[in-house]
């Protein structure tokens, strides 16, 4: 993934760089292109690699909870999208979304402006929803139908929130490409640092449980180190 998560216009704005999102967004490509280009070497045994084109939300609420139009949050994310296509990113990820309006306003933009794979996915809570309220269910149906390559749920506070949103999606729609890369667990302050509890053999045992539900992209959010992905990739 690209670190370009909040390089849109609008987050951009607060910290007096908006007339730098291209800039930003094509730097960001070129150095998850380097670093793609030491696995992809033809003595590398890892199979290939992809550059995937991080988008997160804007940050603001849309109308009628907040302030931001719908039609100013398509012009941003479309901005973002189109300097990261530019860069020339494999695909797309828009990700940890609460609101689904704001979800399918970014799907749409970058449709918009790339022909590579847009996929799109959630972050839910413990009460199996999103903080805006929204199912797996209705979001699986609703992105899919809208043209997403694949859905899924990704942060969240572990693994458990994100295995039952993916299975609640895979229920309703079991043809659907599906992605889930948790949180390692909920962050704690432990002795002046933070700590995330889920160990690399926790987030393994959930890779194989994804690979048996038949999940697509299966990885890790917030506290995922090294560790935890090399875990994951020796049992996958």
């Amino acid at each position: 993934y690209t670190n370009t998560f909040g390089a849109n216009r609008i987050r951009l704005k607060r910290f007096g760089l908006a007339d730098k999102v291209a800039e930003l967004n094509r730097i960001a490509v070129q150095l998850a292109r380097e670093g793609v280009s030491k696995a992809n070497r033809p003595s590398s045994s890892l199979p290939q690699t992809f550059v995937v084109a991080s988008i997160g939300p804007t940050g603001e609420l849309l109308e009628p909870y907040g302030d931001l139009e719908p039609e100013v949050a398509q012009e941003a994310f479309a901005e973002q999208a189109a300097a990261l296509s530019d860069a020339g990113v494999d695909a797309f990820v828009c990700e940890t979304f609460s609101d689904l309006n704001e979800a399918l306003i970014c799907l749409r933009a970058v449709k918009s402006v790339a022909k590579v794979p847009v996929m799109v996915s959630m972050s839910f809570e413990e009460n199996g929803r999103t903080m805006m309220g929204v199912t797996p269910e209705d979001a699986v149906s609703k992105l899919l139908d809208e043209g997403a390559f694949v859905v899924g749920a990704n942060c969240s506070i572990g693994p458990e929130v994100v295995e039952r949103a993916v299975k609640a999606m895979k229920a309703v729609r079991p043809e659907a490409l599906l992605l889930a890369k948790p949180n390692a667990g909920k962050p704690q302050l432990v002795e002046g640092k933070v700590v995330y509890p889920v160990t690399p053999k926790e987030m393994a045992e959930f890779a194989l449980r994804m690979r048996e539900l038949g999940v697509a992209i299966i990885g890790g959010c917030c506290g995922t180190t090294p560790e935890h992905i090399a875990a994951m990739r020796d049992v996958l």
